[in-house]
């Protein structure tokens, strides 16, 4: 059994807008964990000296549930409070549709 997420990213220029809206659909095994997951999607957002970014459990920054901070000048994603690495994948997966999840931008990162 597979799950299907759904990514998306917000844009960080005007440039990056012109590819917007930054989908990106991956499958997974249904035995991937919250932890896995997060180290093998760390490298889907733009790596820029300075950024960070915050990855959201939902379609949006808004509606969604912050799960992990990433940044290149770190050496792994950090998960946020209350996110167990060990979680199925699959378990966070509505039973109506794909699993998504937003990475929002945030300039300069937090050591």
């Amino acid at each position: 059994m597979t799950v299907k997420v759904v990514l998306t990213r917000d844009s960080v220029c005007m440039g990056d807008d012109c590819h917007a809206p930054h989908r990106q659909d991956v499958t997974f095994h249904d035995a991937v964990t919250l932890g896995e997951f997060v180290a093998r999607v760390a490298g889907y957002p733009l790596r820029m000296r300075g950024a960070r970014w915050v990855m959201f459990l939902g379609w949006n920054r808004a509606e969604g549930t912050p799960i992990a901070e990433i940044s290149p000048e770190w050496e792994s994603p950090r998960l946020m409070v209350g996110a167990d690495p060990l979680t199925p994948l699959v378990s966070l997966a509505p039973a109506d549709g794909d699993l998504s999840f937003f990475f929002q931008y945030q300039a300069g990162s937090i050591l």
